[in-house]
């Protein structure tokens, strides 16, 4: 058989032209339901062609029918989950009637050879190991189907908080920017405004000064020309 070559949780979802947190809803509903991905070593996803194409299926539901997520992964999996359990069943069948062919057989030779007195007991004992080991075999058969499903639901609940975390994260981000701004514009404003009170106390102070100035050269000159009060030409 064929190995198809399967793609990581990010390009695939590119490939579909949908987001990784997407993807991952998509699946976790789809496994939900009975469907099973191949999973790596570190237990994330891996998803083949035939993964891709279910999911192309379940957002052409969700597109064209407008049908909730849950619906939509049951409207897709219905023919494939139906086909499987039939292909089960039967071989289960076929196994089951080979194991009571082999039986028959067995008790047809016993019975040539033996007594039936003496093969009632024996054969009765081989009936019960034949059954048994037809419900070994179907057991076998249809565990090896089922998954764990404990473990299945652990990684959908730290995949569920990795993907909260992700968003808090990047949520976290944008704030940190958006503070960052208006702190810039807080210490723009705050060092106009020193400008303008310095500013304001240099002409203050010229002002100050040039008044000053202007005072001390009229007296000079009312003093040079006698106009000062009498009691300043005394003293």
């Amino acid at each position: 058989m064929m190995i198809v070559e399967a793609g990581v949780t990010t390009e695939t979802a590119k490939s579909l032209g949908i987001g990784a947190s997407t993807l991952r809803k998509y699946a976790a509903a789809l496994e939900e339901q009975g469907y099973r991905f191949e999973r790596a070593a570190n237990k994330s996803r891996l998803f083949k062609a035939d993964d891709i194409e279910c999911i192309e299926r379940l957002m052409t539901e969700l597109r064209e029918h407008n049908l909730p997520l849950a619906d939509a992964v049951i409207t897709v999996l219905s023919p494939p989950e139906g086909h499987t359990e039939q292909s089960s069943v039967q071989a289960t069948d076929e196994q089951q009637l080979e194991l009571e062919q082999e039986c028959a057989v067995t008790s047809e030779e016993q019975s040539i050879s033996t007594p039936l007195t003496s093969l009632e007991p024996e054969q009765h004992g081989q009936m019960r190991s034949y059954e048994g080991l037809g419900q070994l075999v179907s057991e076998v058969t249809y565990g090896a189907v089922e998954p764990q499903q404990e473990e299945d639901s652990l990684v959908q609940v730290l995949q569920h908080r990795v993907d909260e975390l992700e968003l808090t994260l990047q949520h976290l981000a944008e704030t940190h920017l958006v503070l960052q701004e208006q702190m810039e514009k807080q210490r723009q404003w705050m060092n106009e405004k020193l400008e303008e009170e310095r500013d304001r106390e240099l002409v203050t102070n010229l002002r100050s000064y040039q008044g000053r100035k202007r005072k001390s050269k009229v007296t000079s000159l009312r003093m040079l020309f006698g106009l000062l009060p009498k009691k300043h030409k005394e003293a």
